[in-house]
Order: C-alpha cells, then structure tokens, then sequence
C-alpha cells in the first residue's frame, strides 16, 4: 500500500502501548495509522526473519533486506525509549532512474552541468542534506555520459566509456557499468577501493561518498591523474565544499587544481496541477495534498581560473562565493524564486526547504 501510494519510506514508531505507522511521500513524513504494541511485535519479528538478521536483538542496531510482492526493501532497526523502531526503505519495482533533463533543472542550470561533465578530468561534486537526489542526480549524469560517448570518442562503431562505481551500497543497478558495493569487513572501504578501480582503466569514476581524510586525498589525485571522478560531500552549499575539503586535508593547491564543478541542490515538490495561481489545493490525483512528484531546485557552480585562485590564496566563503556567482551561479534563493514565478512550486514548499524566500 505505501508503495502504491509513492512512499520512499516507512516508520514504525513505538510509542506508549501502541505504534505509529508513518509514510514519507515526496519527502514529507505523515502519519497514516497506528498498531497496538502486541501486533506489532509479531510484525517485527517477522520482518526481521525475513531480512536474515537476529530477532532477538533489540538493544543494537542492525540492517538488512527483504522482499515483499517485488518491491526491495532495506530494514533498519535501532533501540528507543519505547521499544525498537523500525525503519523501512522502498525500492518498487520496475522503477526508472530519470534523464539528466528530466530532473526538473532549469535549462541554463542543465547546460551549465553539461558543460561541466564534459571535461575530460577533474573531481565533479554533488552537494545537499541527506535525501535530496544527490545520487539520483549523479546516476542521471554518469548515464548522460554514456549515452553521449559519440562527443568523447567520436564516430567509431561499438565506442564505450567504461564506467565504475564505488558505492554504499549500490542504490540501483545499471547494466552498463562496472558497480562494486563497499565491503568494510574485508577492508573495501572508498578509499582502498577507489585505488582497486584505477588499475581496471576506467574512463570515468563514481566514488558514492567523500567522507574522510582519506578518501578525499584518493578522490583528488585519482581526477588529477586523467580520470573523471564524481563523488558526493556533505557541505551547506556549493561553495562550502571548499572549506569541507581542505577540513578534510586536501592541501589548497591540489584542490585548486582538480575541483571542476558543482551541484548544490534540494528536492521541492511539484504543485499538482490543480493548483490555483500557484497555490497548492489538492485533488484525488495528488492525494488532496496539493503537490505531485519532485523537482530538484540546485545552484551549479562552474570552477574558473579566477576561483582556482581564490581556492589556491584561502579566500573567506564569502569572497569564494561571489567569485562563484561572477561565474554565472544563480544562488539556490533565487532559482527558487524562479520555480515559484513559473508556478511549479509554492512559496510555503520553497520556506519548507529552503528556509527563506
């Protein structure tokens, strides 16, 4: 039912002698129902049974996977004060990763990132809080990449880029390239795998996740030495990766060197159209919520001799972003002041995400 209804996911809070049952739609969270405590007892061993991890073990977290009616599912289970919450990812079948111009870019925005993934090497960054399309937007790009490899090595017949991936795990699988999970318990961690995937000469490189000293200084030199690597980076804005990196220990004149672009983005939802002069209403078709689907609202940097410098001299965030913006930049506010004007979404949906307007 959550899976027909478009959910993403699935909680099942405890709470006193009874359970929330929660669905998170288009990234919002709301509740639809609740269970007494003793059914859903019952209902948690049985999930746990299914995804092969230890029934008995309430005090830890664990994960793991099951399948129910063809629909993937991720379980997460942790301890709280009410007893063990549950947690549950859904993949639903035969879902499609959308096209690069399907994500609901503005079509300067959507050129400029193109232009940016042309480069022939470099480190490429997607940036945003947890749960805002950043792999999503990152597998779009990698498939671009293939799908136009006519650009890169020109008109020979059976011409392929060959594609690997690092990834914890692999969120959805594509036949066309080479997809290696993380195994940290025999030491496949980003790091010493990103250094495994340079000797099976790839043409381009998806590190899933820079988040250690580590793994940054591998991701830098692998895109110095003639690859493309695209990585995601947890960071407040596109900007603000400058500063995560060198956290990080990337010394500022490799930093200057590699970094090629970036992606700063949020998921807004989408008004349903029966919206009313750009004001959500709701209809049977979106639930009577007023919003059907998600766009992504993004701010693309574009990395230029002038910012390099900035970059290489430790300039303030300040001074680095306006040297991003005299590149063209639109700032994240005002691309979703644009979004609003065009009616895609609303004012009250754009201060949901963005905070300000």
């Amino acid at each position: 039912m959550a899976a027909d209804a478009g959910a993403s996911d699935l909680h099942l809070r405890p709470s006193e002698g009874m359970v929330e049952v929660l669905t998170r739609v288009d990234g919002v969270l709301a509740e639809q129902l609740q269970l007494p405590g003793e059914i859903y007892e019952r209902l948690l061993v049985g999930l746990k049974n299914m995804a092969r991890v230890q029934s008995f073990r309430k005090s830890t977290p664990q994960d793991g996977r099951l399948s129910v009616d063809g629909c993937e599912v991720r379980l997460s289970t942790g301890p709280s004060h009410f007893g063990e919450k549950a947690i549950l990812r859904l993949v639903r079948p035969g879902q499609q990763l959308p096209a690069l111009d399907e994500l609901g870019l503005e079509q300067s925005q959507l050129r400029r990132w193109q232009t940016i993934l042309r480069q022939p090497q470099g480190l490429v960054l997607a940036t945003g809080p947890a749960g805002s399309g950043k792999t999503t937007t990152l597998y779009a790009s990698l498939r671009w990449l293939w799908e136009g490899q006519a650009r890169w090595l020109g008109p020979r017949q059976g011409a392929r880029l060959n594609v690997v991936t690092l990834e914890d795990p692999v969120e959805v699988v594509l036949p066309e390239f080479t997809q290696t999970p993380l195994q940290p318990a025999a030491g496949m961690t980003f790091a010493t795998g990103l250094r495994s995937l340079l000797r099976q000469d790839p043409d381009v490189i998806l590190v899933g996740e820079i988040r250690d000293p580590e793994t940054a200084s591998a991701s830098v030199q692998s895109s110095l030495s003639g690859h493309l690597v695209l990585s995601t980076v947890h960071a407040r804005d596109s900007v603000g990766v400058v500063p995560r990196l060198l956290e990080l220990g990337v010394e500022p004149y490799l930093l200057s060197a590699a970094l090629g672009g970036v992606i700063y983005q949020r998921l807004v939802r989408r008004l349903c159209s029966c919206h009313n002069q750009g004001r959500a209403v709701g209809c049977p078709h979106c639930h009577a919520s007023g919003y059907r689907g998600r766009l992504a609202l993004a701010e693309v940097l574009s990395v230029n001799e002038n910012l390099r410098q900035g970059i290489l001299d430790r300039l303030p965030l300040a001074r680095l972003r306006q040297l991003g913006q005299d590149t063209g930049m639109v700032p994240l506010v005002e691309a979703a002041r644009s979004l609003v004007k065009e009616n895609q979404t609303s004012v009250d949906e754009v201060q949901r995400c963005v905070g300000s307007y």
